[in-house]
């Protein structure tokens, strides 16, 4: 009969060091376990919380243009023997110039050096910096209006921040009712954009269906600017990418 490799003291002092290593490794196991689900959790209700922000924000942008429409029919000069009509039409005026393209040519170009970047990280910053220098007016599409043609003329109205615009309006130096006008090129040009927001109607475009995050000017929009009320003198023209 060989000899025990260990003395029956030494075998079970093994055996019983081995099922302790065993349940602490199977407490590690299952603390990490547990801390793999609370960060999932984590995840989970981050992902929830940037989504409800996401519609909030939403929900603040239409109830700011509700605000905005609100605002300018109140500003109307109906009230003093101006026509409701030349709110957002003057038909009896003759017809308005097309601005030359050396009016606005610099500035178009400064915009679209601009809209090229906005896949980099400070994008909104850069949107921030060119309409704060630029001193542009921001405005929003707050409905499209039926004429009797059966065309619908957007309506537009101011807002007083970057992220809530849509188009923005650059004033024609010595022409102060006259403004060249462009899209806003950090919001992505999406099909409710396209058809809601009065986009179809300023700007001719290569838009058919989709996204996209890149526009190039290529002829900017002409509005005029009368007793408080926008209107488009002449669409432009823009390229997505």
């Amino acid at each position: 009969m060989e000899p025990a490799l260990f003395s029956p003291m030494v075998a079970n002092i093994i055996i019983i060091l081995a099922g302790t290593i065993s349940f602490v490794a199977l407490i590690g196991v299952a603390y990490c376990y547990s801390i793999l689900i609370s960060k999932r959790d984590s995840f989970t209700k981050l992902d929830k919380f940037e989504q409800e922000l996401k519609s909030l924000q939403q929900d603040v942008q239409e109830l700011k243009k509700y605000v905005a429409k609100l605002q300018l029919q109140e500003a109307a000069p109906i009230d003093r023997g101006v026509p409701a009509t030349a709110v957002n039409t003057q038909k009896n005026k003759p017809a308005d110039k097309t601005l030359p393209s050396e009016v606005w040519q610099k500035f178009v170009d400064d915009y679209n050096n601009l809209a090229k970047s906005m896949n980099v990280p400070k994008a909104a910053e850069a949107c921030e910096n060119f309409v704060r220098d630029h001193k542009l007016h921001l405005l929003v599409c707050v409905e499209t209006e039926a004429q009797s043609g059966g065309s619908a003329t957007p309506v537009y109205a101011p807002v007083d921040k970057v992220n809530l615009s849509n188009y923005w309006a650059w004033s024609v130096t010595g022409q102060p009712e006259d403004f060249v006008v462009v899209p806003n090129p950090f919001v992505e040009y999406t099909e409710k954009l396209h058809q809601e927001s009065g986009m179809k109607e300023t700007f001719a475009s290569n838009y058919e269906t989709g996204s996209f995050r890149q526009i190039q000017v290529k002829l900017p929009a002409h509005f005029r600017q009368h007793l408080g009320a926008w209107k488009i003198v002449q669409p432009g023209v823009i390229r997505l990418t």
